[in-house]
């Protein structure tokens, strides 16, 4: 833990702006020290017969540990009824094994954590932080929620409504419904392009044995990949995985249904009259991930961290904008560049220019080398303290056994960033932003905003018709 504090401070000092009180003259900042390799802990990993994996992880010096259980199921395996994986999810938090939720909950606080159960478009995930000596416990408890949740029907319609509840709240939010009509614009057809909002009458048809009948159609042994990472018995812990899951059926195995490419860009406007402020999603499919970090590096030069080009642009100099923000999101065989931002209804149309501009300019010159060694420190030490910790090892190496990447990924991570050179991150701006193939939504007052999208030469072309 010492050695990955040092290496964060020392990544992200080159990284820091400093800017005096009053007006005097500018000391440079301290130089930060050279990064060093990064080794992860001695991992050992097997399977068991049913083919489930198991990693265990010698971690730290405070006596607990982190046990994660990940199956590759979630918004994927949904089909034709949207944020079922969600709902078979909350009924695994309401008991299993012939306990309540209250009883779980307490035998949890036992062991000095709780149960937490989680879903996304990928995986749905089981996870405990607990003290070394009730790893074994947990192990048990976390294959009692994944294996024989008890489904309660007196708790069905309360769970269900607090989803409905959501979905009908958002409905209401800008971001929420830019969110979901860009998706459906970059992954038609597809599972994950109905996992922001799905459609509530679908839902509100849902029965418990709906959510019985996916579970048990979609969780198994060669779906799932439990993690153990801190301090901990390794004999006691093996056995304890042995005698909680060896009886598991292995089930399905992981589903590959990587979303085709949408047929071209498109633009979507939706109308909030009245709308003191516009949202905006702007992006385009790029490859999934691999081990080729440089458009990463590009979407930090763009909008990936506070002093990123577009937010100096828009949010500082120009003032259209508190947060904007860019990313890249990965799913499982698919991957997006989008540009996130809330604008001022009357600067829409300038600050998307200014987008472009930015964009634009970094596809036509390579950065200079004074902003490669921020954005490298920075990306490398956000990397090193995501790794600082129980969860984040667990979280981490779960990642990239759902992308198939091997732990190869994180051991060369600082080196391969350090690798990135000026051209190489250009050429990925060039290769995979092109202006030309992106979507944009806004959400927003179309009576100001419509008229500024048509002066934009990028856009005026492709504005879907007034109605």
């Amino acid at each position: 833990m010492r050695h990955f504090a040092k290496l964060a401070v020392a990544l992200l000092a080159g990284a820091m702006i400093v800017t005096p009180a009053v007006a005097q003259e500018k000391e440079a900042p301290p130089v930060g020290s050279e990064p060093r390799g990064f080794d992860l802990p001695k991992i050992e990993s097997y399977t068991l017969r049913n083919g489930m994996e198991v990693t265990l992880v010698p971690f730290g010096r405070v006596p607990k540990a982190f046990v994660l259980g990940a199956v590759q199921v979630g918004n994927l395996h949904d089909g034709d009824t949207p944020w079922i994986s969600d709902l078979a999810a909350d009924m695994m938090a309401e008991g299993a094994g012939g306990k309540s939720a209250s009883e779980i909950a307490l035998e949890a606080a036992l062991m000095g954590g709780d149960v937490n159960v989680g879903v996304g478009l990928d995986q749905t995930t089981v996870s405990m932080d607990v003290l070394s000596e009730s790893v074994p416990d947990a192990i048990e408890l976390i294959a009692s929620v994944l294996q024989q949740p008890n489904f309660p029907e007196g708790e069905f319609g309360r769970i269900q409504q607090n989803r409905l509840r959501n979905i009908s709240i958002g409905a209401t939010q800008p971001g929420t419904i830019a969110q979901d009509a860009f998706t459906k614009s970059l992954y038609p057809n597809h599972p994950y392009s109905t996992a922001t909002l799905p459609d509530a009458e679908t839902f509100a048809a849902l029965t418990l044995e709906d959510a019985k009948a996916f579970h048990g159609a979609n969780f198994g042994a060669k779906r799932t990949h439990l993690f153990v990472v801190g301090q901990f018995d390794r004999r006691e812990v093996k056995r304890a995985v042995s005698d909680a899951f060896r009886r598991w059926g292995g089930g399905p195995d992981p589903l590959d249904l990587a979303p085709a490419m949408p047929e071209g860009p498109e633009v979507k406007l939706v109308d909030r009259p009245g709308a003191v402020q516009s949202t905006i999603r702007l992006g385009k499919r790029v490859p999934p991930v691999d081990q080729t970090l440089d458009l990463e590096g590009a979407d930090t030069i763009l909008g990936g961290y506070f002093s990123s080009r577009i937010t100096r642009n828009i949010r500082e100099d120009k003032g259209y904008t508190y947060s904007p923000n860019s990313a890249i999101s990965l799913e499982k065989g698919a991957a997006y560049w989008r540009q996130n931002a809330d604008i001022t209804s009357e600067a829409t149309g300038p600050a998307l220019a200014e987008v472009i501009k930015e964009i634009r300019g970094l596809q036509d010159a390579p950065p200079p080398d004074d902003e490669m060694r921020g954005i490298k420190n920075y990306m490398n030490g956000i990397f090193v303290i995501q790794l600082a910790s129980r969860f984040g090892v667990a979280n981490r190496l779960s990642f990239v056994n759902l992308h198939g990447l091997g732990t190869e990924y994180l051991e060369n991570y600082v080196s391969t960033v350090e690798a990135l050179t000026p051209q190489s991150v250009q050429d990925a701006a060039k290769e995979h932003l092109a202006i030309n193939e992106m979507s944009l939504t806004v959400v927003g007052d179309l009576a100001s905003v419509r008229p500024q999208l048509e002066a934009l030469p990028d856009f005026a072309d492709q504005l879907p018709p007034t109605e």
